[in-house]
């Protein structure tokens, strides 16, 4: 009886070598999808590494009912999002970075960008000039199921941390 659960056991070990040296000499389709996914980063990480990296001004994020109310954008056709806006009325600063659960949402998300946009310039046009040509400069971004804005006097750097951390 022993040599039998030998064998077997020789048998599983053989077998597992010689399919992890097959796994590990050609990669699939599907192994490339795995591990691009893989190479994404959760937004929050994204973030996180953003205000590291950054010093942001008065930054808050809101939540699903504000992003809803204020700019109609429909948080059950996000996978995950950011929105931080500047709790000052005198900083435009805004970092919004949404991933879409498909490819079809990514035009309106980024109409509902835009309203954003809109509101920011016109809060700031005859108030806070220097804060408005921030806000000029802006623009919204897309890769793949992500789309994003950053109006903020370090969007150069905010948007390599962005475009780095998804595939």
């Amino acid at each position: 009886m022993k040599r039998i659960s030998i064998k077997r056991y020789i048998l599983i070990i053989a077998s597992a070598m010689l399919l992890g040296g097959c796994a590990d000499s050609t990669p699939t389709s599907t192994d490339s999808v795995a591990t691009s996914q893989a190479e994404s980063k959760a937004i929050t990480e994204i973030y996180e590494e953003i205000t590291q990296k950054v010093t942001l001004y008065s930054p808050f994020c809101w939540d699903d009912e504000f992003i809803s109310n204020y700019y109609g954008i429909d948080v059950s056709s996000l996978e995950e999002y950011v929105f931080s806006m500047s709790e000052d009325a005198t900083s435009a600063e805004t970092i919004i970075i949404m991933k879409a659960k498909d490819a079809a949402s990514i035009s309106s998300l980024s109409d509902c960008l835009q309203v954003v946009v809109d509101e920011k310039k016109n809060e700031m046009e005859n108030y806070l000039p220097e804060q408005f040509e921030i806000v000029e400069k802006s623009s919204i971004q897309t890769k793949n199921n992500y789309v994003w804005l950053v109006i903020s006097e370090n969007a150069d750097t905010i948007t390599k941390i962005i475009e780095d951390s998804i595939s």
